[in-house]
């Protein structure tokens, strides 16, 4: 994959040179922003390939890392997040359009678009009116800009070293095929993205079922989510441990992905992994419809859910007085988590393949 460097002066002074010259039957992605945006749009790229283009994303470093190894991007174009202010966005994309043959820009296609910003006047519309206007896929709205076929496949792709390192880490952790392993997303980038029953879940079942074992991922503020489980053998704490990659291969190979709408989930969507999607912000219909071997739990008497908003606190939030989290989450039964994993569970045993989103 080649790899562009947009130099740090001015866009204004950067030469068609110093952005990688006028290319050849190539189409340029441009989405910005976290590594579930960057796997969310994954499934459009080997449809553009298809119609003949070689790809370029125009990627953060944090895009960066993940399409690293992904064979259907040809070359990243990449820079700083706000290394170009927002302000001129417009006319840097202006500026680069002409090297390439197509050019997709799916900034805001989710983000703005379906999930309203502080600011906008849908923000403060009512939330029937503004679930009528909102209530749609993501994928399918992604797609539909980059002028694609609704085949959603997002895929993340592990280099051959980090699955040999994912092998290693299972026989060192003592995964043999008969134990059932849960891998758990603590938390999101926001405060709807945590789950604050998490702990009596996993007591649930490791009370009734020896053989699960529980695999903590996160960053390092979520080492705080772990705490009460260090003398625990069968729950391993791997919060700021692992690097975003090595868990993304990690979760490809365990029985059972659980948490809030984070980007492992997204990284796993289209995986026979079973997925148990703890939703927040996004609906079913915004976020699991096009998900495989899935089970997407919503709050019970939450007038506000789904707001299809951004938060950034809990200034617009509403937030549970009795768990510290977000209405939300702290809504969704614990009871429906437990009941949700062991139907994965059953079906595992029970039947080859996948079943599709309930």
């Amino acid at each position: 994959m080649k790899r562009t460097i947009v130099p740090k002066k001015k866009w204004q002074e950067l030469t068609d040179e110093e952005l990688g010259g006028k290319r050849d039957k190539t189409v340029c992605v441009v989405r910005y922003g976290g590594f579930g945006d960057a796997l969310q749009i994954s499934s459009i790229f080997p449809l553009l390939k298809k119609q003949g283009y070689s790809v370029c994303v125009n990627a953060t470093e944090r895009s960066k890392e993940i399409l690293a190894h992904d064979p259907n991007v040809d070359e990243m174009l990449i820079q700083d997040t706000g290394q170009i202010p927002n302000e001129e966005l417009g006319p840097y994309w202006e500026r680069i359009t002409p090297l390439f043959d197509k050019f997709i820009n799916l900034g805001g296609v989710v983000e703005q678009e379906l999930l309203c910003l502080e600011g906008q006047d849908i923000y403060n519309w009512s939330h029937d009116k503004r679930h009528a206007k909102l209530n749609v896929n993501y994928g399918e709205a992604l797609h539909d800009k980059a002028e694609v076929k609704h085949k959603f496949r997002p895929k993340f792709y592990p280099s051959k070293l980090e699955k040999k390192w994912v092998k290693k880490q299972r026989k060192d952790m003592k995964l043999a095929p008969h134990k059932f392993v849960v891998m758990i997303a603590l938390s999101g980038s926001a405060v709807h993205k945590a789950y604050p029953h998490m702990d009596a879940v996993m007591a649930n079942f490791l009370i009734r079922w020896p053989h699960v074992r529980f695999v903590m991922v996160g960053d390092d503020f979520c080492k705080m989510l772990e705490v009460g489980w260090e003398k625990e053998k069968r729950v391993f704490l791997r919060s700021g441990e692992w690097s975003l990659r090595n868990t993304l291969a990690f979760a490809q190979t365990v029985d059972l992905v659980l948490g809030p709408e984070t980007g492992v989930l997204n990284a796993v969507s289209a995986e026979d992994v079973a997925k148990v999607v703890l939703l927040s912000h996004s609906s079913k219909e915004n976020l699991t419809k096009h998900w495989v071997n899935t089970t997407s739990l919503t709050p019970d008497g939450v007038g506000c859910y789904p707001c299809h908003k951004m938060h950034y606190g809990f200034k617009t939030c509403n937030r549970d007085q009795k768990t510290g989290g977000s209405l939300c989450a702290a809504n969704i039964d614990p009871n429906k988590v437990v009941d949700a994993i062991v139907f994965h569970r059953k079906l595992k045993n029970d039947i080859s393949g996948t079943l599709s989103n309930r």
